[in-house]
């Protein structure tokens, strides 16, 4: 038996939620989109089962979610490298040319380590450090053009997880670069598999220092993060974007019937949510905390009347980046 689980009264909920004053809204300048109806999509990652879904395919900004992307190409630079977390980079001109999220004021010629960097880079909306992480390894590949260099590689990452529709425009977010909710959640699916990535976005704050004696709190800009069971990802926001959320939530694992060996096998669990283009932080997370709620009871329905028994019926699945 086949259930439709996609509620179109999920619509009419977002759009209640949507009253709030876009004036909070800071990063980048461009001018605010005139219509904020948010996309959003929950699904279960393991298996990539959609829960829920209103506007999936509308392209829209993605603002700071973009700097997720650039974390996971420096976190593979650094493992395929053997390169320290501890090595001191030196920032570039470059970096400091978005000074609304600069948000370490940092200045050509300063010094982080690449570990405070990454932090920064994915807890924050901080421009100046994915740059400078993007600056020091795409220097590795072509040092005339680094950050076309390190961009390339952004888009080759998107490329072999499935991203079909995006194309990313610069190695920070305060570049404008335009997805969808599928996109986003397969790169979201891809950097919570990754252990270093997952450690970071799950912390709540964290010291950087700059110069070897400056010393700045990050506060992570992810609120969900103080839901049960919500392990990470990443929220943004931006004047272009409106406000954006990836949240991960993981549950002890369940056993089902697999009708591949006919026997009782064991599952582990996981939703990830996302919402692209809300009004205001307060209406993005009022609908992901909706989402969290109302998504673990569809999977157990759908567990319970489809499980893994049937046909799967592809347009409801997204495939699960390796």
């Amino acid at each position: 038996m086949k259930r439709q689980i996609f509620i179109h009264s999920w619509l009419a909920i977002v759009a209640s939620l949507l009253c709030c004053s876009c004036s909070e809204l800071g990063g980048d300048t461009n001018k605010p989109p005139s219509q904020r109806t948010p996309s959003y999509l929950a699904l279960e990652t393991y298996s990539g089962r959609i829960l829920y879904a209103g506007n999936p395919n509308e392209r829209r900004p993605v603002g700071m979610l973009a700097n997720i992307a650039t974390a996971l190409v420096v976190l593979d630079w650094v493992s395929s490298r053997d390169i320290s977390m501890g090595k001191v980079l030196t920032v570039p001109a470059s970096a400091c040319v978005f000074p609304q999220t600069n948000l370490l004021r940092l200045k050509p010629g300063d010094r982080i380590t690449l570990r405070d960097a990454l932090h920064s880079t994915i807890m924050w909306d901080d421009s100046a450090c994915a740059i400078t992480l993007a600056h020091a390894c795409g220097s590795t590949i072509n040092p005339a053009n680094p950050e076309g260099a390190f961009v390339q590689q952004m888009n080759q990452m998107g490329r072999a997880i499935g991203m079909k529709t995006t194309r990313f425009k610069g190695s920070s977010g305060a570049v404008i670069t335009q997805s969808d909710t599928h996109d986003m959640a397969k790169l979201g699916m891809y950097a919570i598999q990754k252990p270093g990535f997952r450690t970071i976005c799950s912390q709540r704050s964290y010291v950087a220092t700059v110069n070897g004696s400056r010393t700045v709190t990050i506060i992570n800009s992810n609120n969900m993060l103080s839901y049960p069971s919500v392990d990470g990802v990443r929220a943004a926001r931006s004047a272009s974007a409106g406000a954006c959320l990836l949240a991960s939530a993981n549950r002890a694992s369940v056993k089902l019937y697999s009708p591949v060996t006919k026997k009782e096998e064991t599952y582990p669990q996981r939703l990830l949510i996302v919402v692209l283009g809300a009004h205001s932080s307060s209406s993005r997370y009022k609908v992901a905390s909706l989402l969290l709620r109302d998504s673990w009871k569809a999977w157990e329905d759908w567990q319970k009347t489809s499980s893994l028994q049937d046909t799967p019926d592809t347009s409801k699945f997204i495939t699960v980046p390796q």
